[in-house]
C-alpha cells in the first residue's frame, strides 16, 4: 500500500475545492443556488468538516488507486489517470448528485456546479494515483 498518493489525492481535492468554491470562481453562484450564507458557514464547526472531508478525499483516493491501476508502465501516466477520474465522476457523482437535486428541488445549475468540482478533483485524484503508481 502506497500511502504518499492517498495523501497527495485528498490534500489535492482540499486544494482543488479551495479554488472551485472561491468566490471568484464558483463559490458566489454556488452559494446563491445552495441557500448557504456566511452566517452559516460561520457557526460550522469547520474543523470537523474539514477532517471529515479529508477522510472521504482519502477515500477516494483509494478507490481510485485501485481504479487506475495497470501493470504497464506506458499507462502510468497523469493524462491517464486522470481519463479515469473524469469517467468515474461522470458514471457516479453525476447520476447522484443529479438525482439529490431532484429530490431535494435545487436547481441543476446547482447540481451540476457540485459534478464540476467532483470531475475536476476526480480527474487530478487520478492523475495522482497514476503517475504515482509502480
Amino acid at each position: 500500500m502506497e500511502y504518499l498518493p492517498v495523501l497527495l489525492g485528498a490534500v489535492s481535492a482540499m486544494v482543488v475545492g479551495a479554488v472551485y468554491y472561491h468566490p471568484k470562481v464558483f463559490g458566489t453562484v454556488w452559494m446563491a443556488e445552495s441557500g448557504m450564507t456566511e452566517e452559516k458557514i460561520k457557526s460550522a464547526n469547520m474543523a470537523k468538516t474539514y477532517g471529515i472531508a479529508f477522510v472521504l478525499a482519502a477515500i477516494f483516493s483509494l478507490f481510485m488507486m485501485n481504479n487506475v491501476a495497470d501493470p504497464d508502465p506506458q499507462f502510468h501516466t497523469f493524462k491517464h489517470g486522470a481519463f479515469h477520474g473524469v469517467l468515474v465522476a461522470l458514471f457516479t457523482a453525476l447520476p447522484i448528485i443529479v438525482t439529490n437535486a431532484l429530490f431535494e428541488q435545487k436547481s441543476m445549475k446547482h447540481a451540476f456546479i457540485n459534478v464540476g468540482y467532483w470531475v475536476a478533483t476526480l480527474a487530478v485524484i487520478g492523475g495522482i494515483a497514476s503517475a504515482m503508481q509502480g
